[in-house]
């Protein structure tokens, strides 16, 4: 394991503005024999609030193995390492008990993100949907053993339109989930609707619609600024969207924005920031039919963390909860990479603290 080599080094760092105030509390990378065959993918992790155990979610669609989430035990060790321990595999089955299908096999999923229902073991898990398949994005509400119990009804703007002239881009949908202490539900689109404007680009913001959905009350939807794209080799794949969501409030959410960028092996090189963002005095546009254009009040934004700068790779980070111990007037999280199976890339986790003032 090569979590205590990485240790006594990141304790060490301290990075430049604007991430001077993150300090690194440990990173462990997957190797194997550690980790069940088949294990990776993951893009998202949260813990359960009456078990102590946490949720690792694969993004893998039944194609490398049935749909799937790990069920983990996390700690740390006497030097501060991350322990990860108890790996148990739960096949993710739709509503009949049946594993998901491969895509264009029937009904498909494309796991994407997790949240645990307040003070229980059920979890909704959002997935992207399978345009081979039809189907759109949808969020699934499953019990402690990763069986559907049901939907959340979507607004109507999140869901697949038939036209393919509106709606959520295939594959940039819902990527993440918060759910905020007063119950509120929140979810993120990865990119902007069709009907929004263009996906980020090379000095090219874009406008990401954030829902606040409640029981019994009509959903609220908020315009997030993106990132342009930070870099873009000539002739190669490069991109920005949010990979995730952690709310810090009934209003405030932390936001983690991940670009890729295509290396002239074929492989992608990451860089993500980590925001704080305040939707506290943006315009409800749900009724907007387009951003393109439009003149709304956005989600303010502040910069917590340019994981660029922390001086260690971090792979491409999907996820992120909080971590159930904070001092020091500190507060702590966690975050994991997705390593998209490839051969010779680990699982990383990443263990971060931020002053409880950058939090305000």
């Amino acid at each position: 394991m090569r979590a205590g080599i990485w240790l006594a080094a990141l304790l060490t760092i301290a990075a430049t503005r604007p991430a001077d105030d993150v300090r690194v509390e440990a990173l462990w990378e997957s190797t194997e024999g550690e980790v069940p065959a088949g294990f990776g993918g993951i893009s998202a992790i949260d813990r359960d609030p009456r078990s102590g155990e946490w949720l690792l979610l694969s993004d893998d669609r039944s194609e490398h193995a049935p749909a799937r989430v790990y069920r983990v035990r996390l700690g740390q060790g006497r030097g501060g390492e991350i322990t990860i321990t108890r790996v148990r595999r739960v096949t993710l089955r739709d509503r009949n008990g049946a594993p998901f299908a491969r895509p264009g096999g029937g009904e498909g999923i494309d796991p994407e993100a997790i949240r645990f229902a307040p003070n229980s073991s059920a979890f909704m898990l959002a997935s992207e949907g399978d345009a081979r398949s039809g189907i759109g994005p949808v969020i699934r509400d499953m019990d402690a053993e990763g069986r559907e119990r049901g939907q959340i009804a979507l607004p109507a703007r999140l869901r697949r339109a038939p036209s393919r002239q509106n709606g959520p881009r295939d594959n940039l949908s819902i990527e993440g989930l918060a759910i905020a202490p007063d119950g509120a539900l929140w979810l993120s689109m990865e990119a902007p609707l069709i009907e929004d404007g263009a996906v980020a680009g090379i000095a090219r913001p874009a406008l990401v619609r954030f829902t606040r959905t409640e029981s019994g009350r009509r959903a609220r939807q908020y315009a997030y600024q993106l990132d342009a794209i930070p870099r873009a080799p000539a002739g190669r794949l490069a991109d920005n969207g949010v990979s995730e969501i952690l709310a810090v409030d009934a209003h405030r959410l932390l936001v983690l924005e991940r670009s890729g960028a295509q290396r002239e092996d074929g492989g992608f090189d990451f860089h993500c920031r980590l925001y704080l963002a305040d939707f506290g005095a943006a315009e409800d546009v749900a009724a907007v039919p387009s951003l393109a254009g439009a003149k709304v009040r956005l989600a303010g934004k502040r910069l917590l963390a340019d994981f660029d700068r922390l001086g260690f790779p971090t792979g491409n980070l999907e996820g992120m909860a909080w971590w159930p111990s904070s001092r020091g007037g500190r507060r702590s999280l966690i975050l994991v990479s997705d390593n998209g199976f490839e051969a010779g890339e680990p699982t990383r986790l990443l263990l971060i603290s931020l002053p409880v003032a950058s939090l305000r």
